[in-house]
């Protein structure tokens, strides 16, 4: 227990590592996790996701939402004493807590703190802006002013959280905090001083002082407790000298008994692999293109050698990584032509737009005026074909006369 802080810091230490790197961590050319701004696309390690399918980021957030609850059930607020960016970065700026710091200390802490938020903006837009696209707009000084307003505003909020609130914001703001405690059951993982023992306590008060958040453990479970853990260190070097294990420890609740399958979890962990699974399906099964097909006004229908001819304007947009190869065909009607520049060549995050003409022949719209067809886009590679409807209308003058 005495080390159980330094297993805290490197936990930190790699919670760091992957919020600087992240954004420079390239898969298929993209960041390995990112929502571009500027083409409105998440990626996620490799796996691109456009605002058009934002049913899969709506899948996603519930995943994260239910997983959240599934580990405070289990854990209780093991992620905010662990694993939180917030108190992570609050851990690595210690110095600022420090007490009787002469006014020039303080001066060049508070510098110290304006540079680290400076940082944490510019690394937070790099999550919506390709960090290697930032970094050559720095150079060739063509920044845009949006980009710059939020690097700027997103310092200045970290300078003021990390400057003067600090713990206050896992106590007061923070709305999993607010949560947590609704999420608590007996069984769940809790910071407190073992019922068993509370009488071996010498009133020495070390846990108080440590605790970043100013509680007393000693008086009971305090939703705010964020499970850190100091003050488990900061009694077992004490309960040392007196040849005594700590007082404190991580039990799950006062029963201290674990029982991972009890209903709430169990319907909770079903939910989290519901979710995770259906946003794992519509990854990988996201269409890698889009595709629509509209009347060319401009193009009326028309007779010709005994086939009728309509025109449309089709548009593709290519929503995957590589370039690809789409050929045209018809659903509806066995007899046709298709006239296009085939296949058509899409190149990636590219949208074009293209007139296409069919031909029918005459006889096939005899006994109607308008067929209500489909138009097949295929890209190959094993994907399915996407359709669009269409309508395709006999000219005006080729209808019969009344004898």
């Amino acid at each position: 227990m005495i080390n159980l802080q330094r297993y805290r810091w490197i936990v930190r230490i790699i919670n760091t590592l992957l919020f600087l790197l992240l954004p420079f961590i390239t898969i298929n050319g993209q960041s390995a996790l990112r929502f571009d701004i500027p083409s409105l696309r998440l990626f996620v390690f490799g796996t691109s996701v456009w605002i058009e399918n934002f049913f899969i980021l709506l899948i996603l957030t519930f995943f994260i939402t239910f997983l959240s609850i599934l580990i405070t059930q289990l854990y209780g607020r093991i992620w905010c004493g662990w694993f939180c960016p917030h108190t992570a970065i609050i851990n690595l700026t210690a110095f600022f807590d420090k007490k009787d710091q002469t006014a020039v200390l303080r001066v060049i802490n508070h510098i110290i703190m304006l540079a680290v938020s400076a940082v944490i903006g510019v690394w937070l837009v790099f999550y919506f802006v390709s960090p290697y696209e930032f970094i050559s707009d720095i150079s060739a000084g063509t920044l845009s002013h949006v980009t710059k307003m939020f690097c700027l505003a997103l310092t200045v909020i970290t300078y003021l959280n990390f400057a003067f609130i600090r713990y206050k914001f896992c106590t007061t703001i923070c709305p999993y905090s607010k949560l947590q405690s609704i999420m608590f059951d007996k069984n769940t993982l809790i910071v407190a001083m073992d019922p068993d023992t509370r009488d071996k306590c010498i009133q020495c008060k070390a846990c108080v002082r440590t605790c970043p958040v100013d509680l007393d453990i000693r008086k009971g479970l305090v939703s705010a407790c964020i499970n850190c853990g100091q003050c488990i260190t900061a009694c077992a070097k004490v309960m040392k000298k007196k040849e005594h294990p700590t007082l404190i420890h991580y039990i799950f609740g006062f029963e201290k008994k674990q029982n991972p399958f009890r209903v709430n979890v169990l319907i909770t962990g079903a939910a989290t692999l519901l979710f995770l699974s259906a946003f794992i399906y519509m990854a990988v099964n996201v269409k890698p293109f889009e595709f629509e097909v509209f009347p060319n006004q401009s193009f009326m229908p028309r007779l010709k050698e005994g086939s009728i001819i309509n025109s449309y304007e089709i548009m593709l947009k290519n929503t995957s990584d590589k370039a690809i190869s789409v050929t045209l065909s018809m659903e509806g009607t066995d007899k046709y032509e298709l006239q296009y520049e085939s296949p058509i060549k899409v190149q990636p995050d590219a949208t074009i737009k293209q007139k296409v003409f069919l031909f029918i022949p005459e006889e096939k719209l005899e006994k109607m005026p308008i067929l209500s067809l489909n138009m097949l886009a295929d890209a190959g590679d094993g994907a399915d074909a996407q359709k669009s409807e269409l309508s395709f209308r006999r000219p005006i003058r080729a209808k019969k006369k009344d004898k």
